[in-house]
């Protein structure tokens, strides 16, 4: 049964502490008093329309109670006291939007995403992948800020610090299951570091386990879950890669808003509890309607497999509304193409443009000529070309230097004739290329294979044939 974290043996039962207990295809969540020191669950029937408060569960010689610990009383996790009737679902996201805008000066691209975040995190039983949000600024510029604001409002927040180690990591995890909120994170290399690492890098897509050695014990090995949404605070980016790909980043940077509170106050601590007890209800009515087999075929047009993939997870969030979803397809290729200029100025970016734009003029030339010549260029052919037309320092930008640079892309560089004297003359394949295209080229990767009025028109089911 989902929800089971810990038992305590008895003779006849089993105590389970658990959070959330789904019994009957009824989903139970744990809401607390902090005023009374209280928890309970409540659970929500929707052929009744009405919510089923309940002390604890019974299921066999199995008794599901409520977790009181130490974190809930510190605010260590934060859950909803009761839940609340939130309009549409329009309605929901404006609100949301609203509250993160007050204490919280972000970009309009990410408050967009942020706010999908909070309701995606909602609906973590029925989605097998989810990326993490992550904050990067140097200190005041509000990282912390950042997590209390959108971290507050995700699903039982769990607040599990900055610079810990991996043991108590693993623990709250898996004791509350909820989104764990890691502030000036910081990723030195050590082994404790690494158990972190494997913590986030198996955490974003369900079913990869951490194999740990309990106690100390090397005899016994028991597996982690480490799925689950994660909201991150950091200085820099990190230099594994890989957990590097799956966050949706926000650089952060010194506000310059008049309307931003210096501190939270009484009022931003009642308006987050009242959105955890909304989206309590929205979590209520929604968690079981999810169909990933409705959203895996949706065509998003001819978008980078990084964005895609940390954007795919949150078409579950439209999966009954076409309109919607035709916008959330669009927003994501919109967002591919802000991505893909992005790279374009890198230094990789505008050599590989360096590079298409001789061979683009190469062509243009031979259209004049009878006879087809082949096309030679060498590194220092792309750096006469930066130098002459990208303004680049012609001192600091070495043919050498970009030759280094291009084979690491995939370019080889072959020693060959050329009108007698021998030139390090630059090839590379149909494929490679055309993948460097998709990610550093603007013009080769903003037309979408999907057209527009057709995705409109089609209805939602339409996309699992």
């Amino acid at each position: 049964m989902l929800g089971e974290q810990e038992a305590l043996m008895t003779d006849k039962q089993q105590t389970v502490l658990a959070s959330k207990v789904i019994h009957n295809n009824i989903l139970y969540e744990q809401v607390y008093d902090p005023k009374k020191n209280f928890s309970h669950y409540i659970g929500w029937d929707n052929d009744r329309n009405e919510t089923i408060p309940i002390n604890d569960i019974l299921n066999g010689n199995r008794k599901y109670i409520p977790i009181q610990d130490d974190l809930l009383q510190k605010q260590a996790v934060i859950l909803p006291t009761e839940p609340l009737e939130y309009g549409t679902e329009q309605d929901l996201e404006l609100e949301i939007e609203c509250f993160i805008k007050t204490w919280l000066d972000i970009s309009e691209e990410h408050l967009q995403k942020a706010t999908w975040y909070v309701m995606l995190t909602r609906l973590i039983d029925k989605i097998n992948t989810i990326p993490y949000l992550r904050a990067i600024g140097d200190y005041g510029t509000g990282k912390t800020r950042y997590l209390d604001v959108i971290g507050g409002i995700s699903y039982k927040p769990m607040f599990v610090g900055g610079s810990v180690r991996a043991a108590p990591i693993y623990r709250v995890i898996d004791l509350w299951r909820g989104t764990a909120i890691f502030d000036e994170f910081t990723l030195k290399k050590s082994d404790e570091t690494e158990d972190i690492i494997q913590i986030l890098n198996n955490g974003y897509q369900r079913g990869k386990p951490v194999l740990r050695c309990k106690d100390g014990n090397y005899d016994k090995v028991i597996a982690f879950d480490p799925f689950g949404s994660k909201i991150l605070a950091s200085r820099s980016r990190f230099y594994d890669k890989a957990l590097e790909s799956r966050c949706i980043t926000e650089i952060m940077k010194t506000t310059a808003r008049n309307d931003l509170p210096i501190d939270l106050t009484p009022a931003f601590y009642d308006k987050r509890q009242e959105l955890q007890n909304k989206l309590l209800m929205y979590r209520f009515k929604n968690w079981d309607k999810v169909n990933l087999d409705e959203t895996i075929n949706i065509d998003y047009g001819n978008i980078l497999p990084r964005i895609k993939q940390s954007l795919a997870p949150f078409t579950v969030l439209f999966q009954y509304d076409n309109e919607r979803l035709t916008e959330f397809i669009e927003y994501t290729q919109e967002y591919n193409r802000k991505i893909i200029e992005e790279n374009s100025m890198s230094y990789d970016g505008q050599i590989i443009n360096a590079y298409l734009q001789i061979l683009e003029n190469h062509e243009k030339e031979q259209q004049t000529f009878d006879d087809y010549k082949e096309s030679v260029f060498t590194s220092t052919d792309i750096k006469n070309y930066l130098v002459e037309y990208e303004n680049w320092d012609e001192e600091k930008t070495t043919a050498s230097k970009i030759g280094r640079r291009i084979q690491n892309l995939g370019f080889e560089v072959t020693p060959k004739k050329v009108a007698g004297k021998t030139k390090r003359v630059i090839t590379i394949d149909d494929e490679t290329f055309e993948k460097l295209k998709r990610k550093y080229v603007v013009t080769a990767v903003t037309e979408v294979t999907a057209d527009t009025d057709e995705v409109k028109n089609k209805k939602i089911g339409d996309y699992s044939e």
